[in-house]
């Protein structure tokens, strides 16, 4: 297994990179699971909301996302259960099994693998994890757990250089990680950092070189007589033998680009365009080949097979334009579903929230005219109704049942009696007596009533929340009503026209997988299907139109 651990600084773009793919390449499906710890739900989007607010509780938080993917070898494919025990487990090594993570299980790639995503501020304490040593402790995490779980165990030589307490400068170092995305997305080999030992010496040859050389050529000559060479790497320089690579700013100051463009008053930009024409020439100049077909027959079947793999090639490329179309169509149907879907739910969400809002002002009154019986109930009552209404409240909420408490013995009553006389205080008083319990059992029913209104709405709110964040990303997709029907016409027309320059033999023929080519097909065969419909629709207006114009005539 392999973890490597990255920080951020925003919850709600890689949520949603691992939930829909990179902006423009689009996988929603790619999602084969997820789970959430310390966390009500596993909506990208909610989880992204609810992690930003936890992190407010930390002012010193500037970068709380913590992104740990883990992969297995391709020959190894854990089920979900096994998965989810080494993420557990391993956050539980990381000290972070308190704080809110969300884990997400894909499909793409070759190797099977998860994402946990992790916010480093605690949620209660508001403390932030420390990460000292993070990657030394999921090595041996994921080693551990390698050996009882009886899978493969990964070469780890950093990780036994920590233990040993020493780092050997000697050490070849294999391509990174990111250098094998980079190599593959250019279609080019990975290069691995030269040790330390060999990098100090290949410095020592070449420094002087950037010293003295006058031109971006006299440069290039020089390094190549070292069999090295100079290639552009994003916005800066590697120096590179087409295996291993250092890049140039190792080299020293007198290495940096704005300073090489100063002293050779060039750019590196046209020195390229003009080393590239200068090839372009020479290469008009060289004497044609020597090897020459032996007959106008040999050449002819040549010049057949170019052809026909120019054809192959130029198939090929329309039926992956044409599943791009169509891909292209099917996510924009998908979200604009989405979009409804959402709508519809926004609207009934608000509808609800607009009742229960009505009925809480209903339950407000009530509570109100019941809440001001009660105190005449108790004016009439008690000498002091204050302190008679607080004695009360105090037993119910230590559990006590209304009927279970004398309401005789919470405060004295008004009025007094002697030899069976009783004042007209007395007499009131008596009659509050037999009225407080139903009186008070209905402001605590209307209490309660409110408590769970309140609730619901609480609830409401939320979820509209979610649906117009939801809804909202739908629309970034999709377009508003006024350009929506624009965008999905653009796009079917889009996929008609792809679709228009492959044939079925194509897309059978092509390298595809077998899901795809059938999906493909389908679509191939729906948009032929709309075609002839179409020809049929515009015959039978054209004979209408004719008939119509002989009847005038």
């Amino acid at each position: 297994m392999i973890g490597n651990p990255y920080k951020g600084a925003g919850f709600k773009g890689l949520l949603r990179y691992l939930h829909e793919g990179r902006k423009g390449e689009e996988n929603p499906h790619r999602v084969i699971w997820a789970e959430a710890r310390n966390l009500p739900t596993t909506d990208p989007m909610v989880v992204a909301g609810i992690m930003r607010a936890t992190t407010s509780l930390s002012r010193g938080s500037k970068r709380p996302v913590y992104h740990l993917p883990i992969s297995w070898p391709p020959e190894e494919q854990p089920p979900k259960e096994v998965q989810m025990q080494v993420a557990e487990q391993l956050i539980a090594d990381l000290g972070l099994s308190e704080h809110q993570h969300l884990i997400v299980a894909h499909d793409d790639g070759d190797c099977p693998h998860i994402h946990i995503v992790v916010n480093t501020v605690h949620p209660e304490s508001g403390r932030v994890w420390n990460a000292w040593r993070d990657v030394y402790r999921i090595m041996e995490s994921l080693e551990r757990q390698e050996q009882e779980l009886g899978l493969r165990i990964v070469d780890r030589p950093d990780l036994d250089e920590w233990r040993k307490g020493e780092r050997d400068p000697d050490r070849k170092k294999d391509p990174s990680r990111g250098e094998k995305l980079r190599a593959a997305r250019e279609d080019g080999a990975p290069l691995a950092k030269w040790s330390e030992t060999e990098m100090r010496r290949i410095r020592a040859d070449i420094t002087n070189h950037f010293k003295d050389a006058t031109s971006w050529a006299e440069l290039e000559s020089r390094l190549e007589a070292h069999g090295l060479h100079l290639r552009r790497a994003g916005q800066g320089f590697r120096i590179t033998d087409g295996e291993h690579f250092m890049t140039m700013s190792k080299v020293g100051k007198h290495a940096r680009q704005d300073r090489l463009e100063a002293r050779f008053q060039e750019t590196w930009e046209a020195y390229e365009i003009d080393r590239e024409i200068d090839r372009d020439v020479a290469d008009q100049l060289e004497p044609p080949d020597a090897e020459r077909p032996v007959s106008i027959l040999d050449e002819l079947a040549q010049e057949a097979e170019r052809r026909d793999e120019q054809e192959m090639a130029k198939a090929k490329s329309r039926v992956k334009r044409a599943f791009a179309a169509v891909e292209t169509y099917a996510y924009f149907q998908s979200k604009e579903k989405e979009a409804a879907e959402e709508g519809a739910k926004l609207i009934r969400d608000r509808r609800a929230l607009r009742k229960n809002q009505f009925i809480a002002e209903r339950i407000n009154n009530d509570i109100a005219q019941a809440n001001d019986a009660v105190e005449n109930i108790f004016g009439q009552l008690y000498r002091n109704p204050k302190s008679a209404r607080a004695a009360l409240e105090r037993r119910t909420q230590a559990g006590d049942s209304l009927d279970d408490i004398d309401l005789t013995q919470i405060g004295k009553k008004r009025g007094w009696r002697l030899l069976g006389f009783r004042t007209k205080a007395r007499i009131e008083a008596n009659a509050a007596l037999s009225e407080l319990p139903r009186a008070h059992r209905r402001l605590t029913s209307l209490t309660n009533q409110k408590e769970r209104h309140d609730h619901a709405g609480l609830t409401l709110q939320a979820k509209i929340g979610a649906s117009e964040d939801a809804y909202g990303r739908a629309v970034e997709v999709v377009g508003d009503r006024e350009t929506r029907n624009d965008r999905r016409l653009g796009l079917w027309r889009d996929m008609r026209d792809a679709m228009r320059d492959v044939t079925d033999t194509h897309i059978r023929e092509a390298d595809l997988p077998d899901d795809h080519r059938d999906y493909l097909l389908d679509a191939w065969r729906q948009v032929q299907e709309s075609e002839r419909k179409g020809d049929r629709t515009q015959t039978k207006r054209q004979m209408q139109r004719d008939m119509n114009e002989r009847d005038e005539r």
